[in-house]
């Protein structure tokens, strides 16, 4: 059995993307299998930290409302930004509380609160006083990730205090799994189509903190090569895009993302080859 350990942390031995999301080990010397035996690869262990935004600048960042109340003048809408992040639905209601409370002073730092309904994965839209009003521009409202609709519209504007119950499930996890694939194996599918991922990662943890993933039953991937002189694991979303650990476009480190592998015959049994 060979074992092997990649990671996305920088050495001379590897050529990683900007995204800190592929990394590809070179061997020397390289592997070499015996051409009449058959090789599989298993992923014992997966761990990657989950700081995949959610709410991105420019793209779904903005949660635009009106308060109209006989306690102050009528005003205009006024948009509250979300810097980009990774954000729960307690992490939104702290924002929006520390903005009313500026805007709107401390008798109305609730006048905007969402909670989350477990038992639908719902969410409620809490206003703590009449006339308020959220609006959704179909573009860079926040809304659609709480379940609202995505389209221009607007919810609220209720004659007393009130509510609003979401359409559709809130999708807080825009990484609903990480696929891992391997250059040197084959034999699995990704929608319908012959793939070489060699696990399928639900995260499981709360944000910013890391996955750890240790299968019951590894998949045994067929290895399509002889000579190994280089491997290449990628992580990538449902979606098959890249995953950005964090760098935004390479210009921050990495956050951490590494796998355990062993490369394994039925009938031979090799020494162990590690990579860091």
């Amino acid at each position: 059995m060979i074992s092997l350990f990649v990671n996305n942390s920088p050495s001379q031995n590897k050529i990683i993307n900007d995204l800190g999301s592929q990394v590809t080990v070179n061997l020397n010397p390289s592997l070499l299998l015996d051409e009449k035996k058959n090789y599989h690869l298993r992923l014992l262990q997966a761990n990657i930290v989950y700081s995949q935004p959610n709410i991105i600048s420019g793209k779904n960042n903005q949660l635009t409302y009106k308060y109209t109340s006989s306690k102050i003048t009528p005003q205009a809408e006024k948009t509250i930004v979300f810097e980009t992040g990774l954000y729960t639905v307690d992490d939104i209601n702290t924002k929006i509380s520390l903005f009313m409370l500026a805007e709107e002073g401390t008798d109305n730092s609730d006048l905007i609160t969402f909670y989350p309904d477990p038992s639908t994965s719902k969410i409620y839209a809490m206003y703590g006083d009449a006339n308020v009003t959220i609006y959704c521009d179909g573009i860079h409202s926040i809304l659609p990730l709480l379940g609202f609709p995505a389209t221009d519209g607007a919810i609220g504007g209720y004659t007393t205090a009130s509510y609003d119950i979401s359409n559709n499930q809130a999708n807080l996890n825009t990484i609903q799994n990480y696929n891992i694939k391997c250059d040197i194996t084959t034999g699995t599918y990704e929608n319908s189509q012959l793939s070489n991922i060699i696990a399928s990662v639900i995260p499981d943890t709360q944000p910013y903190s890391t996955i750890i993933y240790k299968p019951f039953y590894p998949i045994r991937c067929p290895i399509n090569v002889k000579r190994i002189e280089s491997i290449t694991i990628t992580l990538t979303s449902q979606t098959g895009e890249m995953v950005d650990m964090g760098t935004d476009g390479g210009l921050n480190e990495p956050e951490a993302f590494s796998v355990l592998l062993t490369i394994e015959s039925d009938e031979l049994r090799l020494t162990s080859h590690n990579q860091s």
